[in-house]
């Protein structure tokens, strides 16, 4: 397997995990969130940033990072939904938007190691 193929594939399992891991901390009540330390949208901007980097790594291609950002967006927005049947937890659009701006930040991260791997290919 080439190099390109293995960081493929690592990036396929993180993104996964991530995917895991942002949907069950996003469904926890409130008291069982851990404490982070860090503004709230900021949590939001960098797990949704985290997802569409790893996920534009794993599936890259400019239709592929299209189809991936309006995944992430739809499973944000459907999260902060759900977020309203958690004990202690509520849905918010500002939480969105910081989850689609992650989202933004992560995709063209992605399309720029993309584009710089062609070039060093």
């Amino acid at each position: 397997m080439t190099a390109e193929g293995l960081i493929r594939k690592a990036a396929l399992v993180l993104f996964g995990l991530g995917v895991v891991v942002v949907a069950w901390v996003s469904l926890l009540p409130q008291e069982s969130l851990p404490p982070v330390g860090l503004w709230d949208k900021l949590q939001h901007l960098v797990a949704y940033g985290a997802l569409a980097v790893t996920g534009g790594v794993a599936f890259p291609g400019s239709r592929r990072l299209l189809v991936l950002g309006a995944w992430l967006i739809l499973l944000g927005g459907a999260l902060e939904l759900a977020q309203s049947q958690v004990p202690g937890r509520f849905g918010s659009l500002g939480d969105a938007l910081a989850n689609g701006l992650g989202v933004a930040l992560g995709l063209a991260a992605a399309h720029l190691w993309a584009r710089l791997g062609r070039r060093s290919a």
